[in-house]
């Protein structure tokens, strides 16, 4: 499902909705998008992150990796291009997406700590070309979905793209809705040295109103049914989304390299609904408190120039690169209009009602987010002994809020940004790596509950120090070994009720990676990462919250194999399981949610007919069904999806 996309809107339905609830929490909306399939195991270089249509594996996602939520620090690249969002791009615009953290983060200009998102866009072949997938994705529904390429046989001309249709897709909170993207990919190279590319997506989707769950003593909900509908029937969302941009890449010959881009991420929420269902515990039924939201807009625009001289110098060489980069980022939220609270006697039959009249306030919310950053950077390579890589920016960051009443607030920060690491082959197979950087990020606006309600915190700076190592073993895997220990401010309520800095967040871990292949037709993705994630400030210490971020696990670890079966051409099995372990389920550190282990397992059969390949994609997840709840820092839950099967029949036409 697209969407881990959060896009700089996440907070803003909790702020309004939860108010109703004396609650200061927020909720994130997943926007959606079923993908396709693809070998994600044999096409991963690491256990950190790689996501191939819908198939993914790693320890960390688009949306969080190393505990945090990458969005709020920009850490998106479109082919190593700045790339702020307002939503995920969809499966007919890329090829996949890869995290980078560690030994393979070091590869990005000007990167902020946690961790890069890579995106790759759709590349042409030589000639023309054109393949259908249908079937059913477990967990979605039926999906067509068409992509295309033609190019030239030099590659100085070509274009991709696809076009996807899931009707009536299904989602994890049991709602469901008619899905369709349509994208394209042109690339021209019009002259040696240069290339241009191209991209454009639109999606349509309609859903049910999305649906999460509470308590009202902060403590889990008891287990519900999977697959249930609990939203009304005529709560039916409508959303638009586009995403649009140009990439240039200029090779000038004599060590010099320019590049350009500009990115545009729209989301248009025409109508949209939101539902709590809270258990208020005593045996009480449950209560669905709903919002409506009409005409809300976010919209992002990133672009950055970068210009790059290498050259040589005896046994070393040196790269100097310059780079600006601009940010406009709009958030245009209703406050939401209250509907009837419908009482659920049992929460797996849900009561329907009929549609009741409301008003929808025409005045909105305005957040304005505007960006200024530039930078030097140096890299020193001695030989493939070592490189040194060093970065400096000046940032200015100005966040304008005007309020439903008209009343504007502004902030504007200037922080100076670095970034340094190094790296040394101790051997020609280990590599050891050590890197410090501090990043941008944003903070926020106080909430509706707060004394300085509506103001603007300044943006915050962040922290991350790492060291590793990395061994290639001669015609095997690569095992990748770090460590990383990341800071950042943390907002909240102070004891007059004054939203502010209130202390700091801290998550210092151990990651281990094994990838790549074990046998000629055998390959593996392990993986396992150890987070120590702490709360300091004065909310600790007065036990307002507890010293441990809600829903981040101490343990994480994976085993994912795909094995080519010898005996039979074309067959390939797969398997694998993830562990999540315990952590803690509201802010008072009261209580803990249980590890859960996940399994799935699946085989791919290639084929030809006529002369043309065919594959028989079939898989099973959450093999043994197993039901986990997951918990936010708002203290809403959510469930997982249940098992689910998908087969699938992709051919060329």
């Amino acid at each position: 499902m697209q969407g881990d996309a959060k896009g700089p809107w996440t907070m803003r339905r909790s702020i309004c909705f939860m108010s109703l609830l004396a609650a200061p929490a927020a909720h994130a909306q997943q926007a959606p998008a079923p993908q396709g399939s693809g070998d994600v195991v044999r096409a991963a270089d690491d256990a950190f992150g790689r996501r191939i249509g819908i198939e993914e594996v790693g320890l960390y996602s688009e949306g969080e990796v190393r505990g945090f939520d990458l969005q709020s620090a920009g850490n998106y690249r479109i082919e190593d291009h700045y790339f702020v969002r307002a939503t995920g791009l969809p499966l007919t615009l890329q090829e996949g997406t890869a995290i980078r953290v560690g030994a393979n983060a070091l590869r990005t200009d000007f990167a902020a700590p946690s961790g890069v998102v890579q995106f790759d866009l759709a590349k042409p072949d030589p000639g023309a070309r054109a393949t259908v997938e249908t079937g059913w994705w477990g967990g979605q529904g039926w999906v067509v979905l068409s992509r295309f390429s033609a190019g030239t046989r030099d590659g100085s001309l070509g274009v991709a793209g696809g076009l996807q249709y899931n009707p009536s897709q299904d989602y994890t909170d049991g709602t469901g809705g008619d899905y369709i993207a349509a994208s394209v990919v042109p690339r021209w190279s019009p002259m040696p040295g240069l290339k241009l590319t191209g991209m454009l997506s639109r999606t349509w989707f309609t859903r049910g109103g999305d649906t999460v769950f509470a308590t009202a003593d902060g403590l889990p909900p008891p287990r519900v049914l999977r697959d249930i509908e609990r939203s009304q029937k005529w709560m039916q969302q409508r959303t638009l989304a586009t995403q649009s941009g140009l990439i240039a890449e200029m090779d000038a010959g004599h060590g010099w390299r320019f590049g350009a881009s500009a990115f545009i991420s729209d989301v248009d929420d025409q109508r949209t609904y939101f539902n709590l269902i809270r258990f208020p515990g005593g045996g009480a039924p449950a209560e669905e408190i709903s919002q409506a939201f009409r005409g809300e807009r976010f919209r992002s625009f990133s672009a950055e120039l970068t210009a790059a001289k290498g050259f040589t110098t005896g046994t070393l060489t040196h790269r100097v690169l310059v780079m600006a980069r601009r940010r406009d980022s709009l958030s245009r939220t209703d406050p939401g209009a209250a509907l009837p609270v419908v009482l659920f006697p049992d929460v797996d039959k849900p009561v329907q009602i009929a549609q009741p009249a409301f008003t929808v306030d025409p005045r909105r919310k305005r957040d304005d987010v505007g960006q200024w950053a530039g930078g030097v950077g140096y890299r020193l390579s001695i030989g493939d002994k070592a490189e040194l890589r060093a970065d400096v920016q000046r940032a200015e960051y100005t966040k304008q809020v005007t309020a439903l009443d008209g009343k504007v607030t502004r902030e504007t920060t200037r922080p100076w940004l670095y970034s340094g690491s190094l790296t040394g082959a101790v051997t020609p197979q280990l590599t050891a790596f050590a890197s410090y950087a501090r990043g941008l990020e944003e903070a926020g606006v106080a909430p509706g509950n707060a004394v300085n309600r509506g103001a603007v915190l300044s943006a915050t700076v962040s922290r991350q120090a790492e060291l590793g190592v990395k061994y290639a073993i001669p015609g095997g895997p690569s095992l990748i070994a770090g460590l990383f220990d990341i800071r950042k401010p943390l907002p909240g309520l102070n004891a007059a009720g004054v939203y502010e800095f209130v202390g700091e967040v801290r998550h210092r871990g151990v990651e281990l990676s094994l990838a790549g292949p074990v046998t000629e037709r055998l390959s593996a993705v392990l993986g396992a990462s150890y987070l120590d994630a702490k709360i300091s400030g004065e909310l600790v210490d007065a036990g307002v919250i507890g010293s441990h971020p809600i829903g981040r696990p101490e343990v994480i670890a994976l085993a994912n194999l795909t094995w080519r079966v010898p005996e039979i051409d074309g067959l390939a099995i797969d398997g694998g399981v993830n562990f999540r372990g315990e952590r803690y389920a509201n802010r008072a550190n009261s209580t803990t949610l249980p590890g859960y282990a996940i399994f799935q397992a699946g085989l791919r059969q290639r084929f030809e007919v006529e002369g043309k390949p065919v594959t028989v994609r079939a898989r099973v997840t959450n093999l043994f069904d197993t039901f986990v709840w997951n918990a936010n820092n708002a203290g809403i839950y959510q469930t997982n999806g249940p098992r689910a099967f998908t087969l699938s029949l992709t051919g060329e036409i």
